[in-house]
């Protein structure tokens, strides 16, 4: 029988104890390999230990589940949110979740949502497409709610005080309840690169590049976006890396 690897995240501990307890005692296909009291924590292990399945509390302190799931691009991994708040159903199913349960878990509950788990897996192609395996979804927050967005459609984001605006192709724009510098830390690093402290863009919509008043990028949706100084050089290093040269 296929064992599958399963982490818990939740910041009370009783609960975390009754889902394992549960898991271990009548859920035969699943093996618990590690806990997680917060977000943080839970990013790092799933970074560790590879996970098939988690199990997500979605009110923790600091950093809700949905917040969590922020900037894991590659998720190779089931999500089984857990609430004691019914309201939360339909973001869950928006941030493709296999199953959402309540508090207190019903075992019946429980088992038909691993039972949804297996067959995910069973049906899941041995490799898929390029296509689908190119779509990476960042979960963007903002006053009314979130966006999920493939980031290779975030053309490039503008700092705003403690927000940003963030513009998509398609001339789209979106202001989320983020800062600059957290879109930095979870964005990858080999496709955006910040030119300026207020300005970080997408390198593959970049059209142009001119010596326009000291430096500037015109982008794929027509933005003319200002390289700073400081950044010139190794905003240079950063494209020559990344550039094919003629043979």
């Amino acid at each position: 029988m296929q064992k599958y690897r399963t982490l818990i995240i939740d910041d009370e501990e009783d609960s975390r104890n009754n889902t394992k307890s549960m898991l271990q005692n009548y859920c035969p296909e699943v093996e618990v390999i590690g806990e997680a009291s917060n977000g943080i924590e839970g990013k790092l292990k799933i970074q560790e230990l590879k996970p098939n399945l988690i199990f997500l509390d979605i009110n923790m302190p600091g950093m809700n589940g949905f917040q969590m799931l922020e900037g894991i691009y590659e998720r190779d991994f089931c999500v089984i949110f857990l609430t004691a708040y019914s309201e939360h159903g339909i973001n869950a199913v928006k941030a493709g979740a296999t199953d959402y349960l309540l508090k207190p878990l019903m075992l019946s509950e429980l088992q038909s949502a691993i039972k949804k788990v297996i067959q995910y897996f069973d049906n899941k192609p041995s490799h898929q497409s390029k296509q689908e395996g190119d779509k990476n979804l960042v979960l963007i927050s903002h006053s009314k709610g979130f966006t999920l967005v493939d980031l290779k459609d975030i053309v490039w984001l503008e700092a705003s005080d403690n927000y940003t605006n963030i513009y998509l192709n398609g001339q789209k724009k979106i202001v989320a309840s983020k800062t600059l510098k957290e879109f930095e830390a979870i964005l990858p690093s080999t496709d955006f690169f910040r030119i300026h402290r207020s300005a970080l863009i997408n390198v593959n919509f970049i059209k142009e590049y001119s010596n326009h008043e000291g430096g500037e990028v015109i982008l794929g949706d027509g933005s003319r976006v200002q390289v700073s100084k400081a950044r010139i050089q190794d905003f240079s290093e950063f494209i020559r890396h990344r550039a094919v040269s003629p043979k």
